[in-house]
């Protein structure tokens, strides 16, 4: 997904084409070849749109033997056999590994043939050079799974996904390069593509289902019509790159209505499937039937609801049981493939959500799925489980059991120590400008910027695109917030006397992922960009220190004195049991949360969301750690409860759209 939200709420379905009038084969190289089909014809049979033949649906699986995947004459064809993907949407990034094969269970279970996933090519290669296959991003085991339980595959690496994670899923380090244009006909950036996706052909190729495997289909980038709707070399640069990695399953592309690649066929590449956004009813498969030719209709998003950013509610859009049973009766009676975007969403953990220009995407990315954030099976679940198995006369086998969810007691926090207490004894760089988070090798988390003032500070600060989220301290105290999303508030009065420590904590609250281009690149760099200036002259000679705080902080010494500034709580409680839980956190008031070491994510009183998602995997009988960052002021009530469900409440709007391009 990959558009603002103001249009966004025009995207709900997508639908495959192939151009060209190609027909896709996925055959094992000793099978012979179909023959291609016809050119499409301006106005495809009736029956592509009313069919009265009985709902198609193979018994084939995954088994280990090369089959032959095919898409014509309206239909997907394994071994010959027509059939439905009747898919659901999972990212494994956002899941424990542990959870894999129970999500997988209650896709079968629910009557879904295919797991439709990403592959987020930031998590893969973390640093420049250094690809990283296992955890969550152990890509072989999840199509190992997979075909274990019976289960075919679509994978959608990008290099760009959006999927509202950080950066569109997009490397950090691609912005060390300034001069580099992403997602271009950039000779550096696809040198970058190549190399990531020669990686993960490396890891999927004998899971193809030509050779064995349950993988059917491959999806190259996300959306690119809405970036560059009037040129098209940059996706016939990738689809080579793809076909030179060694794909030999049908590639697909995936656009909203009115780009070009549906406008004029000159932007069609010869045998890609193009998806496009926006099918629910006749009248969008009739003004798309010239482009859909003979090929069948494949809807890789239907939405179960939708994202939500700070200052906005839990995602309510696209949510109601009615919607979505409905459009699955739709597009059973239409005999259409398709995939629950999502199926099960589960969590940005840490750093990991994405910004809709300015409008940070919340930590629950529980999307009012059939699945909930804690793994259990909803109404939602029970509805779609009734249709499939009525409408596709299926005989399921029970989801699993549901994982355990527990209360924890109220956690009293009675230790507290100033971040600035925490710093490194050594600053990571000491130098005449500031530099970006980028260009001091850090990925997510903060900066902070020092400047020493012997003889006091009396004037205004202006801070120069500081991104994100700034706190501004003189001598340890906070004295005003600035964030980008507010121009207005970049400019801070400051008297002050004596000598003077002024230090800038910036705080980046996720890299654009919506929509994420050469255009809005810049956009992405996080610190203090543009630097600061002090009666109208740029401040130099500043100390920087990188703080990402993947895991917290090292040493906790408390203290005794009164939180003035941002400040780290520290506690420990005991559990005899194990089970994912909510920690409520409807005490405090923006920050992040550490259990046993692992980043849960963020709080921001401002949204609907006031809990976090602490999965079992990270807790331990016995004792248990846990770290709380407060940014803002000290809690009226230090304490946490963990408990059994999404905690959701008033939201705080933003006074401004965070949600669309700066105006300044």
């Amino acid at each position: 997904m990959n558009l603002p939200i103001s249009a966004r709420s025009q995207k709900f379905l997508c639908l495959a084409v192939v151009s060209c009038g190609l027909a896709f084969t996925a055959v094992a190289q000793n099978a012979t070849p179909t023959t291609p089909a016809a050119p499409p014809a301006a106005t495809p049979p009736a029956t592509a749109a009313t069919p009265a033949a009985p709902i198609p649906l193979t018994t084939i699986v995954p088994d280990g033997k090369p089959h032959k995947f095919e898409a014509r004459d309206h239909q997907f064809f394994i071994d010959g056999q027509p059939t439905l993907l009747i898919s659901g949407e999972m990212h494994f990034g956002r899941v424990q590994p542990e959870d894999w094969e129970t999500r997988i269970k209650q896709a079968k279970a629910m009557g879904l043939n295919t797991i439709s996933c990403y592959l987020f090519w930031n998590q893969v290669e973390p640093q420049q050079g250094e690809f990283n296959f296992t955890g969550m991003n152990d890509v072989r085991h999840v199509l190992k799974l997979c075909q274990d339980n019976g289960m075919w595959v679509i994978l959608r690496p990008g290099p760009y996904c959006c999927a509202e994670v950080e950066y569109g899923g997009i490397p950090y380090w691609t912005l060390k390069y300034p001069n580099v244009k992403i997602r271009a006909n950039d000779p550096k950036f696809l040198d970058w593509c190549q190399k990531y996706i020669a990686q993960v052909y490396q890891q999927v190729a004998d899971f193809q289902v030509t050779k064995g495997g349950p993988l059917l289909m491959v999806q190259i980038d996300n959306e690119y019509g809405i970036t560059a709707p009037a040129n098209n070399d940059y996706m016939n640069a990738l689809h080579k790159i793809f076909l030179d990695a060694g794909f030999n399953v049908p590639l697909f592309t995936c656009d909203p209505g009115g780009t070009s690649e549906w406008r004029n066929p000159a932007f069609r590449m010869p045998g890609v499937m193009i998806c496009r956004n926006g099918l629910r009813s006749d009248r969008d498969y009739q003004s798309s039937a010239a482009a859909i030719g003979d090929y069948p209709v494949f809807v890789p998003e239907v939405y179960t609801a939708w994202f939500s950013g700070w200052g906005e509610p839990i995602a309510t859009r696209h949510s109601t049981l009615s919607e979505i049973t409905g459009l699955t009766n739709y597009f059973l009676d239409h005999h259409y493939s398709y995939n629950y975007y999502l199926f099960f969403g589960g969590t940005n953990y840490g750093f990991f959500n994405g910004c809709n220009y300015f409008l940070p995407v919340q930590t629950s990315y529980d999307y009012s799925a059939p699945i909930d954030e804690a793994g259990r099976i909803t109404p939602k679940y029970t509805a779609l489980r009734n249709i499939l198995a009525q409408r596709l006369n299926l005989k399921l086998p029970d989801p699993p059991a549901d994982p355990a969810v527990i209360e924890i007691p109220t956690i009293k926090f009675t230790d507290r120590e100033p971040l600035l207490a925490t710093l490194p004894a050594e600053p990571t760089l000491v130098a005449d400008q500031p530099v970006s988070m980028e260009n001091l090798g850090q990925n997510y988390g903060f900066v902070l910027y020092r400047k020493q003032f012997p003889d006091g500070i009396n004037g205004t600060l202006v801070l120069n695109d500081a991104m994100d989220y700034t706190f501004v301290m003189v001598n340890g105290k906070t004295v005003a917030t600035a964030f980008r999303g507010y121009p207005d508030s970049n400019k801070i009065n400051i008297n002050e006397t004596g000598n003077v420590t002024l230090d800038l904590l910036v705080y980046n609250l996720g890299r654009i992922s919506v929509i994420t281009s050469e255009n809005t690149q810049d956009l992405a760099r996080k610190g203090l960009v543009g630097g600061a200036s002090l009666y109208g002259h740029p401040l130099t000679g500043w100390t920087m220190y990188s703080l990402p705080y993947t895991y917290g902080v090292d040493k906790f010494s408390p203290s005794a004195d009164p939180q003035t500034g941002p400040a780290f709580y520290h506690a420990t409680f005991t559990l005899d049991q194990l089970g994912g839980t909510f920690l409520d956190m409807s005490n405090w008031g923006f920050g992040a949360v550490w259990v046993n070491g692992h980043n849960l994510g963020r709080f921001w009183d401002r949204g609907g969301l006031h809990s976090l998602f602490v999965p079992r995997e990270w807790l331990k009988q016995g004792s248990n750690d846990i770290l709380v960052l407060e940014l803002q002021n000290a809690p009226k009530t230090p304490e946490i409860t963990g408990v059994k469900n999404i905690v959701s409440g008033p939201n705080t709007p933003f006074s401004v759209r965070l949600d669309l391009p700066p105006t300044s």
